[in-house]
């Protein structure tokens, strides 16, 4: 299923094009909901373009994390931290800092809470909401803490580090944090603030691409046997019932659809990614599709942290311009800007990153003994 784009080992240049379509997914929407087109819509598909985002991160982040439960050494979860730190947190702080001092916020405390991604740790708690799209950042930010960490020390005192104790110990996670969004109800009436988007109650959604890394790592022959128009449906169906279970709790606000929405997230989530890896051969025999995927996947960490700011100084600067020539304007400087911060920001950086080095005695039989050359 795994294949390596341009060279760089351990790329899959179907997950890259995945990665780079969701950010699109997340900054298109945004544009035209604040050029007031179709704005609940719009805020629907970015809010499944974020679900994909999820469990992305679980599946590409369970070789490392694995790698550390087969080291059983303290050393490689801070290897991993570090290296998740180098990754999300110094573009995260150029974005930060240029958001909030076109917004006079800096040094605020509503700054200070989205600086140590507490904003929305156990409830939303800024004054002004004025970077949105943190609150999916300190999701992913917990979750590299959480996770790991909890899964070492469970397995230092069950004393076991094999895959089938992940495996249990993932669906054990993501049961406890889905029972506690259950037992936090609708959150007063305002179920996407209040649970939808608060740390505590979404790090399963990190968590289910752990378990589908597991799954599938188990039955890769049987996914490459799968017909790619099963794949294809599947993702459609899955988009369609977590997009309408989104459009019934906007319209109503629907108990029901609130308690479903996760799972459905999830699902369409895991269902994005299986459609990406079984279409890994045929972006191998395209190039051209491979490399833009690959160029798509490297600025979509940039493009979902930059859009809004950009976004604002487009139509402040093209006020009431009717559309294509915003939107070409939008997207032209969206790709410049982004793809000079990955080379000239993110790139330095990422290379600069610790490695793991393989531990003195085997790890247990069936885990990775190697973590993935990867620029997660």
């Amino acid at each position: 299923m795994a294949g390596n784009t341009g060279g760089d080992s351990g790329r899959v240049a179907g997950l890259d094009l995945l990665r780079g379509v969701a950010a699109l997914a997340v900054a298109l929407p945004h544009f035209f909901a604040y050029r007031g087109a179709f704005p609940a819509t719009a805020e629907s598909v970015s809010a499944l373009a974020v679900e994909v985002f999820f469990v992305l991160s679980g599946y590409v982040l369970a070789p490392q994390i694995l790698l550390c439960l087969g080291a059983g050494q303290l050393r490689y979860l801070g290897v991993f931290l570090v290296r998740r730190w180098m990754r999300t947190i110094p573009p995260y702080l150029v974005a930060l800092l240029a958001v909030s001092i076109l917004g006079r916020q800096f040094a605020s405390a509503d700054f200070l809470r989205y600086l140590t991604y507490t904003q929305n740790l156990f409830r939303q708690s800024n004054t002004a909401d004025y970077f949105a799209v943190a609150w999916s950042l300190s999701v992913e930010e917990w979750f590299y803490v959480a996770f790991p960490s909890l899964l070492l020390a469970a397995a230092w005192v069950a004393g076991r580090r094999d895959r089938r104790f992940a495996l249990v110990f993932g669906v054990g996670f993501c049961l406890a944090i889905a029972t506690a969004r259950v037992a936090a109800g609708d959150g007063g009436g305002d179920w996407g603030a209040a649970i939808r988007r608060v740390v505590v109650y979404r790090l399963d959604s990190i968590g289910y691409g752990f378990l589908l890394y597991l799954a599938l790592d188990c039955c890769r022959d049987r996914l490459d046997r799968l017909p790619g128009s099963v794949t294809a449906a599947v993702l459609a169906l899955t988009a369609l019932a977590a997009f309408l279970l989104l459009e019934q709790i906007a319209g109503t606000g629907d108990r029901l659809a609130e308690l479903l929405f996760p799972f459905a997230g999830a699902l369409f989530g895991s269902s994005a990614i299986v459609c990406a890896l079984r279409a890994e051969p045929s972006l191998r025999r395209r190039p051209a599709l491979a490399r833009l995927g690959a160029y798509l996947g490297a600025v979509s960490y940039p493009v979902y942290l930059f859009h809004i700011i950009l976004i604002e100084i487009v139509s402040g600067v093209l006020p009431g311009v009717a559309m294509p020539l915003p939107l070409a304007v939008f997207l032209i400087a969206l790709f410049a800007l982004t793809g000079a911060f990955h080379a000239y920001v993110e790139r330095p950086i990422l290379a600069a990153r610790p490695h793991y080095r393989a531990p003195a005695s085997a790890p247990p039989a069936g885990l990775t003994a190697v973590a993935p050359a990867d620029r997660r």
